[in-house]
């Protein structure tokens, strides 16, 4: 009797066995993987298929053979944004001034149509022309100059990314002010000016006595006064914080510029000038002195008639002839 059990059993475990092999070939056959690739997910070694589509996303725009559309697509972005060159500024604050100056060297001969497109694309921008400067080569040909633009902030990296392809920069320089404690200072100081007029003005109004009322008159205008330069200040840096100042400098490439010289020595129309003011000094210093000595003639007339009159009274009489 134990003996047919113990077969019994023997023969169970013996089949359990033989259906379990025969699942996992069959789960094999399915997938198509062999043992050593029948690897769970979960337990993945570092450097599979997925951590290599993670790497090809950050690739410089090279994607994976292995990659899936989404990993594609990202790596295409990024690589757009690094071999376009295009500058990227970020969003500073609401009260920061920005400004950027940037050099440039441009095909030989092209100067003046630079400098224009630089001007055109500024102004397409809503910006306009603060100043500009240009310096010629030794043939008198303008070759070089700078212009200096304010246009919106947010505009700021659009022109440069706008510039022709053949502007070739040697450097890019930006700066940023931040002036958000100067603005809230100016605007406080605005509010309490603003309600300081305001009482003085109520006061004003039941003032009864002319000394009172002089008084208050002198501290109204006293606030209006501060006022006025508070608004001033804020305006300014509101502009310098709407407006960024871009500063552009164009140069021919081989370029030789030479300084232009103001001729300083003496000209036809100089020296004529100087003559007749000189002539105007001298005639006008001899009327001065002849208004002067005018009255100092008169009385040596004067002086010089009497003195002949009394000679000619006391005149000696002739001298008698003796034999």
């Amino acid at each position: 009797m134990k003996a047919r059990l113990i077969l019994l059993s023997t023969m169970s475990i013996v089949t359990l066995a033989a259906a379990a092999a025969c699942g996992s070939a069959a789960v094999r056959s399915a997938s198509g993987l062999s043992g050593a690739e029948a690897v769970p997910a979960a337990i993945a070694p570092v450097g599979s298929h997925a951590g290599s589509s993670s790497a090809g996303s950050l690739s410089a725009g090279v994607p994976s053979s292995g990659s899936s559309s989404g990993t594609s697509g990202s790596s295409a972005s990024l690589s757009a944004d690094i071999s376009s060159g295009d500058i990227v500024l970020g969003s500073p604050g609401a009260d920061v001034a920005r400004s950027v100056t940037a050099a440039y060297t441009v095909p030989a001969g092209t100067f003046l149509q630079s400098f224009d497109t630089v001007i055109a694309t500024g102004v397409a921008l809503d910006g306009y022309v603060i100043s500009s400067e240009t310096s010629p080569n030794a043939k008198g040909r303008i070759v070089s100059g700078q212009v200096t633009l304010a246009i919106p902030t947010a505009s700021m990296a659009s022109l440069l990314n706008s510039l022709p392809s053949d502007f070739t920069a040697s450097s890019i320089n930006f700066s940023s002010v931040d002036d958000t404690n100067s603005i809230v200072d100016l605007n406080a100081r605005l509010t309490s000016a603003q309600a300081h007029l305001t009482a003085l003005q109520a006061l004003l109004a039941k003032a009864t006595s002319l000394a009172d009322i002089t008084t208050l008159e002198q501290q109204i205008e006293d606030v209006e006064t501060s006022i006025d330069t508070d608004q001033g200040q804020l305006n300014s840096l509101t502009q310098a914080v709407t407006d960024a100042t871009v500063t552009v400098q164009l140069k021919e490439r081989g370029a030789v510029t030479v300084a232009v010289h103001v001729s300083t020595g003496p000209s036809v129309g100089s020296g004529v000038s100087k003559g007749w003011n000189n002539v105007l000094l001298i005639v006008t210093v001899a009327l001065e002195v002849l208004v002067t000595a005018v009255p100092a003639l008169v009385l040596l007339a004067i002086a010089w008639s009497v003195w002949r009159l009394r000679r000619r009274r006391v005149a000696p009489a002739p001298a008698e002839v003796t034999a």
